[in-house]
């Protein structure tokens, strides 16, 4: 191998890197919003799920948010982030032990939410916001 082809190399790993590192935040922790929340007019309610996190390389933590009518109460989660596969865990309140697996990318997450106290997981799909919505 020449020391032209080994600079090329070089180069290129070190590029994909450091794209790798600004994409999920390794050079400093990248937070989004990511969210599925209704508004009912008729009722005056939000309902869905929201779910705020910040991603510092493969290491995960944030909030989840359960709208019922008013503000969800925020349950913290953390958990790991490794390539697009998401797992976090915590623990809200109201709904008990709290469980998030599924995939990750910058417009989406689509995952299993298991709660303690629900009668069976429930499979979400939430997009990209600029804001919670409380």
């Amino acid at each position: 191998m020449t020391l032209r082809n080994s600079a090329k190399i070089a180069t290129f790993v070190c590029a994909t890197f450091l794209a790798h590192q600004l994409s999920y935040g390794r050079a400093g922790a990248k937070s989004r919003i990511y969210s599925n929340v209704e508004y009912i007019e008729e009722a005056g309610d939000l309902l869905g799920y929201e779910l705020e996190v910040k991603v510092n390389g493969w290491r995960v933590t944030g909030f989840l948010r359960i709208y019922e009518g008013g503000c969800g109460s925020p349950a913290p989660v953390s958990g790991t982030l490794a390539g697009s596969k998401i797992s976090l865990s915590g623990k809200s309140e109201v709904y008990g032990n709290v469980g998030i697996s599924g995939s990750m990318s910058n417009e989406s997450v689509r995952a299993t939410l298991r709660m303690e106290k629900a009668a069976k997981p429930e499979t979400i799909k939430l997009k990209i916001i600029p804001k919670p919505h409380c």
